[in-house]
């Protein structure tokens, strides 16, 4: 074994073991495209395999880019495979109809279906990580890239060797150089990409022109100096970072009857804007699954939204939505924007009877009906209606119409249920969708916000023995 192999065995043996990486008995994916990178990751954990105890598997993703090109790289995937014995998995995405749909560069789809892919076979094999290539050049492109386009503490920390979606970077403190040695050493062919040396991509004239020149004129360690850049500021970056998931579990509140992802704008205030933001990319990650490009126009924006009334809304990149509602700011993801604009307007009615549970449709609402004898310990979202006044009259349950009322007063007096709402802070767009109890044409009880003051159980009397507990809950 020569010493640049034993080398690079060494150097992500101890990538592996210094970071945790891997456990024995787990199975690991490498995202496998064919280039140098990806057939050395593969060929190192293969090698370390029975050392460590591991299955291998690998993923190659077409993005249907690059025509015959494409298909060379796949069948070159194939038959590399399957001369180790590796099971592969394939899969096809048109990535620039996909990129013109959601309004993305063609280079940040491929990201986003790459990963997406793999997920889906973790999750379908139960493999434990996703191994992908990055290495220490693609570290300080990454870095240089950021700082040219403007970034913070985040974006210096560059490419982690773990991320919390169990996806891990074993040959990131290798240098392409020793890649590329290792591969011709130990006889391993691989394809090259025609359109790394397109230097219309940012990343590429980085690679290809900038870092070079650093190299020639200025440092010609560049790539340790960038490396040991983010080796510095990722403890910096990771100690403000588990400050605001900390600081998130403290004012983050659901909204009553509601539950988003949102934070209490009074309390942001307070908060300096270095940890403001991370509050609020944390928030957004919760929301969406993962990390979404937020930059600073956007924060600026976001911040700018705690002086706005309830109601004001922004659009993020990927369909998520910010919200200004009764003091809380609110991010929602495009499924639950989606699901809202479905159901808002849509009428529903049903009569029902007692002690029986009913469910309605598109809203995924079980509603129960129960007579009760002992109705004072009441769960969150229950009412309690006096039985005797119900008796002979046909109850239903519908959603809101025009000019609805409630009584809300001991004299009989009435108020707008759209008042009501307000006073309760219900969000706008649920209010047709919260499922009203009514007793002939009278409305007797807002599920799971308040029971009418007309028909509210007080209290036993001789005519009052029992009571009608509704309840409202998800199917």
């Amino acid at each position: 074994m020569t010493d640049n192999i034993s080398g690079v065995l060494n150097t992500v043996r101890d990538t592996i073991n210094r970071n945790n990486m891997i456990a024995e008995n787990q199975k690991v994916l490498v995202a496998l495209s064919g280039g140098a990178d990806s057939v050395c990751l593969l060929h190192v954990l293969y090698t370390l395999r029975n050392e460590l105890g591991i299955e291998i598997f690998a993923a190659h993703l077409n993005h249907l880019i690059r025509g015959d090109e494409a298909e060379r790289d796949e069948n070159f995937v194939k038959e590399l495979c399957e001369r180790l014995g590796i099971k592969a998995f394939f899969r096809h995405s048109d990535v620039w109809r996909m990129a013109a749909e959601n309004k993305l560069t063609v280079e940040e789809m491929g990201r986003k279906e790459r990963y997406r892919f793999f997920s889906d076979i973790c999750k379908e094999h139960n493999i434990d990580k996703i191994a992908t290539a990055h290495n220490r050049n693609d570290l300080a492109e990454t870095v240089l890239m950021r700082i040219i386009r403007g970034t913070g503490l985040d974006g210096l920390v560059g490419i982690k060797y773990v991320r919390e979606d169990n996806v891990i970077r074993p040959i990131l403190d290798v240098n392409r150089s020793d890649i590329e040695k290792y591969c011709e050493e130990n006889g391993l062919e691989f394809c090259t990409d025609s359109t790394n040396s397109d230097n219309d991509y940012t990343r590429n004239k980085i690679r290809n022109e900038l870092i070079p020149y650093l190299k020639d004129n200025f440092n010609p360690k560049i790539l340790d100096s960038l490396a040991n850049l983010s080796a510095n500021v990722s403890q910096d970056a990771e100690f403000i970072n588990e400050y605001s998931k900390r600081l998130y579990e403290r004012i983050n509140n659901p909204i009553p009857s509601h539950k988003p992802y949102a934070l209490h704008i009074e309390s942001m205030r307070f908060v300096d804007r270095s940890i403001l933001t991370r509050l609020i990319r944390h928030t957004v990650k919760k929301c969406f699954g993962y990390e979404v490009n937020l930059e600073k126009k956007h924060m600026d924006d976001i911040i700018a939204a705690f002086e706005k009334e309830t109601g004001f809304g922004i659009d993020l990149p990927e369909g998520i939505r910010c919200e200004v509602q009764y003091g809380w700011l609110v991010f929602k993801s495009k499924d639950e924007i989606e699901t809202v604009k479905k159901f808002f307007g849509e009428d529903f009615y049903a009569e029902v009877d007692l002690d029986k549970v009913y469910e309605i449709d598109g809203l995924n609402k079980k509603i129960t009906f129960k007579i009760k004898e002992d109705p004072f310990k009441l769960k969150s979202g229950e009412i309690a209606l006096n039985l005797s006044m119900l008796e002979g009259k046909k109850l239903s349950v519908r959603n809101r119409r025009k000019g609805d009322k409630i009584v809300r007063f001991k004299d009989g007096r009435s108020k707008k249920l759209k008042s009501v709402f307000i006073d309760m802070k219900i969000p706008r767009e649920e209010r047709d969708s919260i499922p009203l109890i009514c007793a002939d044409d009278e409305i007797v009880g807002i599920l799971g916000v308040i029971a009418s003051e007309k028909y509210r159980f007080s209290g036993f009397s001789d005519n009052n023995k029992k009571a009608l507990v509704i309840s409202c809950e998800k199917c």
